[in-house]
């Protein structure tokens, strides 16, 4: 069993790259890719952590954002050369700071104490390396400003709420053939959170895929059964390789998502991660 979607204290997870090796080892699992958002700076970390399990493959990865309307991101897997993402994710990591400055201006209008300082830091002190949603719902439950997280993001983050902010990302075009000319290989993320229906969002994968687009998750933790099913089907269909992961946070979001299982329905082999370095390149 394998894991090809996780994060990191290096963007919004709880764990460090070196926890997460040691949580894939002890569960068993073969693979582990880390997919931090917008930046590979814990694949490091994570390499020199994995070099104590010769069963374990860890494979480099990072989770892009794009601009694209019905929320819609590309996993880069097997990533070898750190250098262009590096230079990327200095843009992105420019219009994360400027739209997340305009969301904590926009709930200090709202009557909500919250300043930079507050969620640039984390728990321990220590800057954090990318500043995400989660960072700014995590302090104003915690200060007792919203009584739930849920709520921040239904009703002041969320797209058409007061404190929306859209940032600044490439177009999902431009991000697969980024992916493509570094020589890691483009998936995309959580088909079933991109806010399509089943038929539009299966003609734009297909779309996608004629642009680049080389693999697509057909196993997460927001996935039932009966998508898992659907989704594989599409990738056969499509022609595309399949990927799949827990998207796990540890305990910073996504509650209730275990590394490897997700909600206990994953299961993903390691025959995925074998066809998925084989592309690597092309």
């Amino acid at each position: 069993m394998i894991d090809l979607h996780s994060h990191s204290t290096f963007s919004d997870g709880s764990n460090t790259p070196a926890e997460l090796v040691e949580m894939a080892h002890n569960i068993g699992l073969t693979a582990l890719a880390l997919t931090d958002h917008d930046s590979v700076n814990g694949c490091k970390e994570f390499q020199q952590a994995a070099q104590k399990y010769p069963d374990l493959l860890a494979i480099n990865g990072c989770e892009l954002n794009t601009n694209y309307q019905a929320d819609m991101e590309i996993i880069a897997l097997n990533i070898t050369d750190f250098a262009p993402y590096h230079t990327h994710q200095t843009v992105l990591m420019k219009y994360r700071e400027e739209a997340n400055i305009m969301r904590l201006e926009k709930l200090q209008k709202l009557g909500y104490k919250i300043e930079w300082e507050n969620v640039v830091f984390d728990e321990h002190g220590n800057k954090r390396n990318v500043i995400v949603k989660p960072h700014i719902v995590n302090y104003l439950y915690a200060t007792g400003q919203i009584p739930e997280k849920e709520m921040a993001y239904k009703e002041l983050l969320g797209r058409g709420c007061p404190a929306y902010v859209e940032a600044k990302s490439p177009s999902v075009e431009e991000t697969i053939d980024f992916i493509r000319q570094t020589g890691a290989v483009s998936v995309l993320a959580h088909p079933c959170l991109v806010k399509l229906n089943d038929h539009d969002l299966y003609n734009e994968i297909a779309r996608l895929k004629k642009v680049g687009l080389q693999g697509m998750e057909v196993q997460h933790s927001d996935m039932s059964a009966d998508d898992m099913k659907k989704y594989q089907s599409w990738a056969d269909e499509l022609g595309l390789l399949k990927s799949g992961g827990s998207d796990f946070h540890g305990q910073s979001a996504h509650y209730g998502i275990a590394l490897g299982i997700g909600k206990g329905q994953l299961n993903i082999p390691h025959e995925y991660i074998e066809k998925i370095i084989a592309a690597s390149g092309k």
